[in-house]
């Protein structure tokens, strides 16, 4: 498998194929999560954008909406695997180098 250049991690399918992750936190509520990088590809499809204003488009707080709170008061953080993580790692087989995809 060869590198597609220009590297690009603007759409889900993107960011799964690099071996990156992606969490969010509440501002509000201060609560973090790692996302499913897999399910949500399996939900929104591989194009779907993933940068802030896309993803607070289909991403809220389930905590905050259900205390009738802003429940889009959202970072993302972006997670890059380390070199120690990217030996071996192919998309096929995320799950062994730690990333919650």
């Amino acid at each position: 498998m060869g590198k597609e250049y220009p590297f690009s991690e603007s759409t889900l399918g993107g960011k799964v194929a690099a071996g990156t992750g992606l969490s969010v936190y509440c501002l509000t509520c201060r609560r973090r999560a790692v996302l499913d990088l897999a399910e949500l590809v399996k939900r929104f499809g591989p194009d779907q954008p993933c940068l802030h204003w896309d993803l607070l488009k289909i991403i809220y707080c389930h905590e905050c909406r259900g205390a009738g709170r802003d429940d889009r008061n959202l970072q993302f953080t972006n997670h890059a695997l380390t070199p120690e993580q990217r030996k071996g790692w192919t998309p096929e087989n995320p799950l062994t180098y730690g990333l919650k995809l």
